[in-house]
């Protein structure tokens, strides 16, 4: 697992001199960044890893503490076995969303797409909100989207995406849990509680690695729905699968 720490030390001519240039920022959330969509600003980088922790949630909490000690604005993730374009970050940083990943699939049979739609329960006996998820089998492609695309609260695998820092510091810990369950989808879940909106770009298609030389992108998955669509048609069916 590694992860990009970015701060943004110098701004461009163009962000100086442009006083037209306001936070593009999800009502209710303050994102404290300019518009980046026309020119970009210049980032100093510093690099962490967490390569020795059985924990993949564990180990994201453990970087994000140190994107906060280091004065960080932004956070990319980009687990080591991911692949993505070489322009995926730019892209990531020029939507100026709080939460924003890239499209990914899972590394085992059968591909799926790491797209979710969190469904909310209550529990009667510890009288608790409960949550739980699907998966969104057609999802809208090539495209920015977030809980309009799929008619529902948005979660996504965390492979490749991009974080402002307030987002942690506007939700208090844990925010990734792997014990029972996906820790990026518990950091979605978490988010949807304390009113952080999620973005994927379904443009940017990584490539996951499932056994040497297979890898695991929109393609392979496109395959394997042509392959065999009955199980697919149980996943949207929400019916077992294994």
């Amino acid at each position: 697992m590694m992860a990009y720490i970015g701060r943004l030390r110098e701004r461009s001519l163009w962000l100086q001199n442009n006083d037209n240039a306001p936070a593009s920022a999800p009502d209710g959330f303050m994102l404290g960044e300019p518009d980046l969509s026309k020119e970009d600003g210049v980032y100093e980088f510093s690099l962490a890893s967490q390569t020795r922790l059985s924990l993949p949630g564990l180990a994201r909490e453990r970087i994000v503490d140190m994107a906060l000690a280091n004065g960080s604005d932004w956070l990319l993730f980009w687990d080591a076995d991911m692949v993505y374009p070489l322009d995926a970050i730019l892209r990531l940083i020029r939507h100026n969303k709080p939460v924003v990943g890239t499209l990914g699939f899972t590394s085992r049979v059968p591909i799926l797409p790491c797209v979710y739609k969190i469904r909310e329960a209550f529990d009667p006996i510890q009288k608790v909100p409960t949550y739980d998820s699907e998966t969104v089998v057609d999802y809208p492609r090539d495209q920015l989207f977030s809980n309009d695309g799929i008619g529902g609260e948005l979660a996504f695998g965390a492979g490749i995406s991009l974080y402002n820092m307030n987002v942690f510091r506007q939700i208090p810990k844990p925010w990734f849990n792997s014990t029972g369950c996906g820790e990026d989808w518990f950091f979605c879940v978490r988010c949807y509680i304390h009113n952080i909106p999620r973005y994927l770009d379904s443009s940017i298609n990584p490539r996951h690695k499932v056994h040497d030389p297979q890898w695991a992108d929109e393609a392979a998955y496109d395959a394997a729905m042509e392959s065999d669509p009955e199980i697919y048609e149980r996943v949207r069916n929400r019916e077992p699968i294994w």
